[in-house]
């Protein structure tokens, strides 16, 4: 590693843009170096702008958000450029963004239930306050979705986030014991992440009635237990 900016203390990597060999496939030329390296920012004389990501490459999900980001970014400087994007660009800026903001959902959740698994200390690792204040979310909305989370109504792509490691097999069954059987009833409803509307929950029912998707959880326990009261309204 060389340090290149005085001013930062990390570590700094030797960067500039070659030309390859078509061959060898090993740098021939120097086409472009950096005006300036502040720390992982790299300046070019084009006006570009690069950052980069430190992280072990052994895994493809580092590498997956490190594309897609790079992609949402080009989208995201299209729209506040006011460039004429193409159809085919524009589904694939779509595509790219809806799974980035999935797998950051399932990174999101999964970092939740890591902050109320006991630590060090044998406690969990953060109040629900504390969390709800970072995602900004009242505190009883958090525990609700833990809850449900613990219930068996993980993220859709949990299996991204934790597939192939040790938390893979955690919250099998919401990670507890069994739960003793109970006969079923006709109307039984819980409020579940829409599948049509990221962000937002609905009340469903056993019989197949579901609410309308709202942000509410507590909304949506109401309407699904007015559903339970009344199925027939």
């Amino acid at each position: 590693m060389t340090t290149y900016s005085p001013s930062y203390t990390g570590a700094q990597w030797r960067i500039a843009q070659v030309e390859l060999d078509p061959e060898t496939r090993a740098p021939v030329k120097t086409v472009m170096e950096p005006t300036e390296l502040a720390g992982p920012t790299v300046f070019w004389p084009d006006g570009t702008t690069s950052y980069v990501l430190h992280f072990k490459g052994g895994s493809a999900t580092s590498w997956v958000v490190a594309d897609e980001a790079e992609t949402a970014l080009r989208a995201l400087e299209a729209v506040r450029g006011g460039q004429e994007i193409a159809p085919e660009v524009l589904r694939s800026y779509l595509g790219t963004v809806r799974r980035l903001e999935t797998r950051m959902t399932a990174l999101k959740e999964e970092l939740l239930l890591v902050a109320r698994e006991p630590g060090p200390n044998g406690r969990p690792r953060l109040p629900f306050r504390d969390i709800g204040e970072e995602l900004g979310q009242h505190h009883s909305t958090v525990a609700e979705r833990h809850q449900r989370i613990l219930d068996g109504d993980t993220a859709r792509w949990r299996h991204w986030v934790a597939g192939r490691t040790e938390r893979a097999a955690m919250y099998f069954n919401g990670g507890e014991l069994p739960l003793t059987p109970k006969p079923q009833r006709e109307h039984e409803t819980g409020v579940y992440d829409s599948q049509e509307e990221l962000g937002k929950v609905l009340a469903r029912c056993r019989c197949g009635w579901s609410g309308p998707a709202g942000t509410n959880t507590v909304t949506a326990g109401r309407q699904g237990k007015a559903h339970e009261d009344n199925p027939d309204a």
